[in-house]
C-alpha cells in the first residue's frame, strides 16, 4: 500500500503553540514573563500583515529574507527580534540604494579625511554605522527628510528595546506594525529622487568623457546645476574633487572637471570648501604627494586658495568631532563620548579658540550629544559627558549663539525635539548661553525660544520667530 503524503497549507500566524514553549522555559527554570507576546497581540499582527507584505513589489518581496524572519519572530511572539529583522532589511535596502547611486559618490559623502581610502567596494558599506548610512542617504536625497526622521526613531528603538541589546521592554503589536509600515512603504518600495539620479548621471558621464567639453556644452549644464539643493551641490563638489585627485582618472576627464568645477564651486557652501581644505592638508601630512598636488590644482582653478592651509590644530579637532559623533551613535555611548569631548575641550579654553571654519560642526555635534536620546535612563545623556558639554556651551557668545540656534534647527537635532526629555535638555542649554548674551535682540530671541519649548521641533516655521531672527538668520 502506497503511503500518501498530504500537505496542509496554513495561512494563520497565530497557530504556533507558545504555551508548550513557555512550559519548557519554566521546566528549565528560565523566565517566562515578557518573553512571548500574548495571543491577542499576535492576532493584531496577523490581521494587518498581509496588506503590508502584498504591497511590496514581487521582486522585492521574493528577495526580502529578513522580512521572512520578521514574520517568523512575530508568529512565535518575539516582537523584539522581529524589530531587529525588519531593521536589517532596511539596512540592506539602503545599501542597495547606495550601490545604485554610485559607491564613489556615496563614500565621498559618508566619509572624509584619512578614512576615505578604506571605503572602496560594496563590501565596505558594512563598515559604515547605521546612523552614517541613514544620514548619508538623506544628504544624497535617497530618502526624504521625513523618512530620515522616522528611521532615526526606529533605529533608537531598535538599539534601546530591540533584540540587539539587553532590555526588559515589551513591544506591542501596533508599535511593531507602525515601524513595519515605515520600512515597507518608505524604504523598500521607495525610489531615489530625480536629483539623486541626475547627479549620478552627471558624474558617470563626466568620468566616461573622451573629448574636451565645448563652451556650449558647459553653458547648457549651468541651469540644471543651479537648481540643485545646497546639500546636493556640496555632495557634487565633494565627488568631482574625489574624481580629480584619483590616480585612476585620465587627463581628459581632469580637463573637463577643471572646466565645470568653478561653476559648481561658486554655488557650494563654505563648509564643504573648508572640508576639502582639510583633505588637502591630510594628503600632505600623510605623504600622498600626488593627491596633494592635484588637490592644490583643483583649488587653484576654482579660486579657492583662501580655504587652504588650515592649521594642524583644526585638522585634529575635526577628527575629534567626527569621533564624538561616531561615539554618540555607537553602543555604550554614555561611556565612550566623554573621552572625545575632553579631547575637544583641550583645544578650547575660550570662545576665541573655536575655529570659525568648524564652529557650526562643533556646536551641532555637541548639541546632538547634549540633547540626548530622549529616554528615561540617565535622561538620555551621558552622565560624565553632560558637564563637559555644559562647559563648552558656557564659552559661547552672541555670534556662536546664533550658530547654536541653527544647529537646533538641523535635521539631526530637530528630529529629537518633539520629545519632552530632549526639550528640557535644550532649555538647559539655552539657559547656559543666555548668561553670555550681550545683544538685546539675541536675549529676546532666547526668551521666545524658552517660552515656546513645546514646539522647538517646528519653531523654525513660526512667523514671530522668523521676524525676531531675520537680522541673524537668512530664511531664504
Amino acid at each position: 500500500m502506497q503511503n500518501a503524503i498530504v500537505t496542509q497549507q496554513s495561512t494563520s500566524l497565530t497557530t504556533a503553540d507558545t504555551t508548550r514553549f513557555e512550559e519548557y522555559l519554566s521546566y528549565l527554570g528560565l523566565p517566562t514573563a515578557n518573553i512571548i507576546a500574548s495571543l491577542p497581540e499576535r492576532q493584531k499582527i496577523e490581521a494587518n500583515l498581509p496588506a503590508f507584505v502584498q504591497s511590496l513589489d514581487p521582486k522585492v518581496r521574493h528577495e526580502a529574507r529578513y522580512l521572512s524572519k520578521f514574520v517568523a519572530g512575530a508568529a512565535i511572539g518575539l516582537f523584539d527580534a522581529s524589530l531587529n529583522y525588519i531593521w536589517n532589511e532596511v539596512v540592506l535596502t539602503l545599501r542597495k540604494k547606495a550601490v545604485i547611486y554610485g559607491l564613489d559618490m556615496f563614500f565621498d559623502a559618508a566619509t572624509g579625511g584619512t578614512r576615505r581610502e578604506f571605503y572602496q567596494t560594496e563590501d565596505d558599506l558594512a563598515g559604515l554605522k547605521d546612523n552614517t548610512l541613514i544620514n548619508t542617504c538623506r544628504k544624497l536625497e535617497l530618502i526624504s527628510d521625513i523618512v530620515y526622521t522616522k528611521l532615526m526613531h526606529i533605529l533608537t528603538m531598535r538599539n534601546d528595546i530591540g533584540a540587539s541589546h539587553p532590555n526588559s521592554y515589551s513591544i506591542n503589536a501596533y508599535e511593531l506594525l507602525g515601524w513595519l509600515q515605515t520600512c515597507v512603504s518608505d524604504v523598500l518600495n521607495d525610489q531615489p529622487s530625480e536629483s539623486a539620479i541626475q547627479i549620478r548621471a552627471f558624474i558617470d558621464n563626466l568620468k566616461k568623457s573622451t573629448a574636451v567639453l565645448d563652451p556650449a556644452a558647459i553653458k547648457s549644464m549651468e541651469k540644471p546645476l543651479a537648481e540643485l539643493s545646497l546639500q546636493n551641490t556640496d555632495n557634487l563638489l565633494n565627488s568631482i574633487f574625489g574624481v580629480y585627485v584619483s590616480d585612476k582618472t585620465d587627463a581628459i576627464v581632469r580637463k573637463n572637471i577643471s572646466l565645470v568645477a568653478p561653476y559648481i564651486w561658486s554655488k557650494a557652501s563654505d563648509d564643504v570648501k573648508y572640508k576639502l581644505g582639510v583633505a588637502i592638508d591630510g594628503y600632505k601630512n600623510n605623504l600622498y604627494q600626488e593627491k596633494h598636488e592635484l588637490g592644490s590644482e583643483f583649488f587653484g582653478f576654482c579660486g579657492g586658495n583662501k580655504y587652504k592651509s588650515l592649521e594642524s590644530r583644526i585638522i585634529e579637532l575635526d577628527e575629534h568631532i567626527d569621533n564624538l559623533l561616531d561615539a554618540r551613535y555607537s553602543w555604550d555611548n554614555y561611556y565612550n563620548e566623554p573621552q572625545h569631548m575632553r579631547h575637544i575641550l583641550s583645544y578650547l579654553t575660550s570662545e576665541k579658540d573655536i575655529p570659525p571654519e568648524r564652529a557650526q560642526k562643533i556646536i551641532k555635534t555637541v548639541l546632538i550629544c547634549r540633547v540626548g536620546k530622549g529616554i528615561p535612563y540617565c535622561q538620555g545623556v551621558s552622565p560624565s559627558g553632560k558637564p563637559l558639554y555644559d562647559k563648552f556651551f558656557s564659552l559661547l557668545g552672541d555670534y556662536n549663539i546664533i550658530l547654536l540656534l541653527l544647529a537646533m534647527h538641523s535635521n539631526e537635532a530637530r528630529g529629537m525635539l518633539d520629545n519632552k526629555i530632549c526639550q528640557q535638555h535644550m532649555l538647559d542649554v539655552i539657559a547656559i548661553v543666555e548668561r553670555n548674551a550681550i545683544s538685546d535682540r539675541i536675549k529676546e530671541i532666547l526668551e521666545y525660544v524658552r517660552a515656546n519649548a513645546h514646539v522647538l521641533h517646528k519653531i523654525h516655521g513660526d512667523s514671530k520667530y522668523k521676524e525676531l531672527t531675520k537680522n541673524h538668520i537668512n530664511w531664504g
